[in-house]
């Protein structure tokens, strides 16, 4: 996108001679790589949370009626449900097509601080990021892309000014709608206005801000979290301040920093304290460059702010550090990026600069894929299960649903999941003498892959309830076991069936 009359780009040597051709390079490849790297969550089933989106857009939990994620958690669902029912193909194309959308609208902000070479690069650096392997792979953290998207698109309409720029107001409200991590966009607005040198109206920087404030009123009336009520220590959305807030922060921009195939060892959702010197030399690296005013022209400063206030919001949680919360703070990783980039091609020749940030940008694509293909098969354990947790249990809940529908019919009957290998491995998958006191981690994984049954519902309404035992105990003719191993193949049968097998000794009790 070109600047809005009257609208000077800022100084560069080089920028209006590199920005003139090819205005849809970057915004399409941004969106091809971003499509050539995640394509293959099109083959994964729903995972986990995924059910209780289903289950609301069915009847089987109550739906939300608030403000909070009604658009991601509710509206989403009831629409796919309608176009694609049970098949997790499309929601995950939805997911996949909002996520290269983003990609497209952050190169088209970009050509309009940088050069387009460098809005290349820095947009495919944002659409390969492996840390958006959740809200791509997993359809229930959708909100965080569809918020960024509608954060952009109110972006870029509210530098834009004139009439047009205000129907950022209504943008942005969608945006929060799908999540909140997007609250602090209105401040991100005023800091971007600075390097573009555009002139925000003030009315609608205030109506931003109000919007913002209003949202957030709103969610802590109705206490989304429960932290008003008081959450203790251990509950997942537990906040404070302390020490977990810097090790939050470290392993953000750890995250944000480690991103090349040699250098990743693992991809867990917890902090990640071998990551945290790249978050310190990332922060030391972005200091250094404030030194430099062609940097300073291009928006470093507000690149770095930017990525902070998308940030923010998590760093209190103290049990929530998740590789995609970084989907909207990494708009401003991709902007430091393109800053970079645009100095060191400014006295390049226009070929030079597009051939330089083409080769970088498809080696970033190479290394995405390859990356998110390693993240998507490490294995876990035990043979059939792997080490993340999304693909993992959207493994287990179609090896589930394989199961009951070869047992079929079900209809009204109770299903009873049992799994006496599940109750007698130890934690590294080592066989016990004896069944385990407590739940085992592979019984637990699973009837969390299964939202403690809602999942089979979902699947099967005819199933008239569904339970979890560590136990064999004889029932009635309307009640079946379901016998399953620890990565979801599972095999339906009668009480009778199962005693029967473990006299002739084919099953534990």
């Amino acid at each position: 996108m070109r600047p809005a009359a009257g609208t000077p780009r800022p100084p560069g040597p080089a920028a209006p001679e590199l920005a003139t051709p090819w205005p849809w390079v970057p915004p399409l490849a941004a969106a091809a790589a971003a499509g050539l790297v995640f394509h293959r969550a099109l083959t994964f089933y729903f995972s986990q949370d995924d059910f209780l989106g289903l289950a609301r857009a069915s009847g089987l939990a109550p739906r939300l009626t608030g403000a909070w994620r009604y658009l991601s958690h509710q509206a989403f669902f009831d629409l796919m449900r309608r176009v694609a029912g049970l098949d997790a193909g499309p929601y995950h194309a939805a997911s996949l097509v909002v996520h290269a959308a983003g990609a497209a609208l952050l190169a088209r902000f970009l050509a309009r601080v940088v050069s387009r070479p460098a809005a290349l690069l820095g947009a495919v650096f944002f659409a390969v990021h492996p840390s958006h392997f959740g809200s791509v792979y997993w359809i229930s953290a959708i909100g965080d892309e569809l918020a960024l998207l509608g954060a952009l698109a109110a972006l870029l309409l509210a530098l834009d000014g004139g009439r047009r720029g205000w129907t950022a107001l209504p943008v942005f409200a969608l945006s929060l709608l799908a999540k909140e991590s997007t609250l602090l966009l209105p401040a991100a607005v005023a800091l971007a206005a600075r390097p573009l040198r555009s002139r925000v109206p003030r009315g609608l920087l205030a109506g931003l801000a109000a919007l913002a404030l209003v949202h957030l009123a709103t969610l802590t009336a109705g206490d989304a979290f429960g932290v008003r009520r008081g959450l203790p220590g251990e509950a997942a959305y537990a906040t404070g301040l302390g020490g977990h807030v810097l090790a939050n922060a470290l392993t953000y921009l750890g995250w944000t920093a480690d991103f090349l195939l040699p250098t990743v060892t693992g991809f867990s959702n917890v902090v990640d304290r071998s990551v945290q010197p790249w978050g310190v030399g990332l922060a030391i690296a972005w200091l250094a460059g404030l030194g430099f005013r062609a940097l300073r022209e291009r928006g470093w400063v507000a690149a770095g702010a930017s990525f902070a206030l998308f940030l923010l919001p998590v760093l209190p949680l103290r049990h929530h550090t998740y590789h995609y919360y970084l989907t909207a703070p990494l708009l401003g990783a991709a902007w430091g990026v393109a800053a970079a980039a645009d100095w060191a091609l400014a006295r390049r020749g226009t070929r030079v600069a597009w051939g330089i940030a083409g080769a970088l940008a498809l080696l970033l694509t190479l290394n995405g894929a390859l990356l998110v293909r390693r993240i998507e098969t490490m294995p876990f354990v035990l043979p059939g299960l792997r080490d993340e947790a999304i693909v993992d249990r959207a493994r287990i809940a179609r090896n589930v649903r394989d199961g009951i529908a070869a047992a079929l019919p079900v209809t009204g009957d109770t299903l009873v999941f049992w799994s006496p290998l599940a109750a007698s491995l130890g934690a590294r998958g080592e066989p016990l003498a004896a069944r385990a006191p407590q739940e085992t981690y592979w019984e637990r994984n699973l009837r969390d892959a299964l939202l403690d049954g809602l999942a089979v519902r979902v699947m099967f309404p005819d199933v008239a309830a569904v339970a979890f035992t560590r136990e064999f105990r004889p029932t009635g003719a309307a009640t079946r076991y379901a016998v399953y191993r620890p990565d979801g193949w599972v095999r339906v049968a009668t009480s009778a069936e199962v005693e029967s097998a473990i006299r002739a000794g084919q099953l534990g009790h």
